[in-house]
């Protein structure tokens, strides 16, 4: 018996788009460059903030220095770039209104405060929805370590295989599924909605 629906933020529940964060570099820092180089290192700056390892000011210092901007970038500056990035999906946010009461819905996302500061305040009937909210800067890691799945599998109070996750990316899907949730890539509302009533989530 399925108790629990776990969903991944990111191109699930709110879609987003990188590439307008890279138009509005040129826009709002007519002073900084992104390049492959650029990108190369700042990935790796972003996994350090996912995981709370570095703060939102020392984030803030060292992207201004990747992205070759003459100074550090202010928190005005970075915010304008960077978080209004998002947009619901909302069909499938309805979706898991429909299943509400009937399961636990768990949100569980590599993110930054930053992002989710910004996505509570815009979207908060979004976060009013979900029980609880598993989010890898306040865990300290990133998925697909199966220590974050376990972390929202105890937030929803139920065992591995009495949980379905949905996540954009094929590789976290199958990493949970290795921890014993069923997890699915999702792709289209039509699967999602399928698989909710192959395990009988939904009528």
């Amino acid at each position: 018996m399925i108790k629990a629906v776990i969903s991944d933020l990111g191109n699930v529940l709110l879609h987003f788009d990188h590439r307008i964060i890279v138009e509005r570099i040129a826009r709002h820092l007519p002073g900084a460059r992104w390049s492959d180089e650029q990108e190369r290192h700042f990935w790796p700056l972003m996994t350090q903030f996912e995981t709370g390892e570095i703060s939102e000011r020392e984030f803030l210092e060292k992207a201004g220095v990747v992205l070759d901007a003459a100074h550090a970038l202010s928190e005005e500056e970075f915010r304008t770039i960077w978080t209004d990035i998002f947009w619901p999906n909302t069909a499938f946010i309805e979706l898991l209104a429909e299943v509400r009461g009937r399961v636990a819905l768990v949100m569980l996302s590599n993110t930054n405060p930053m992002h989710i500061a910004f996505a509570r305040e815009r979207y908060p009937d979004l976060f009013a929805l979900f029980d609880a909210a598993v989010l890898s800067y306040e865990a300290g890691k990133r998925k697909p370590d199966e220590a974050l799945f376990h972390e929202a599998l105890a937030a929803a109070g139920c065992a591995p295989g009495e949980a379905i996750y949905f996540d954009d990316i094929a590789a976290y899907a199958d990493a949970a599924s290795a921890v014993g949730l069923h997890g699915y890539q999702y792709i289209s509302m039509e699967g999602a909605r399928d698989i909710l009533r192959m395990y009988n989530v939904l009528p």
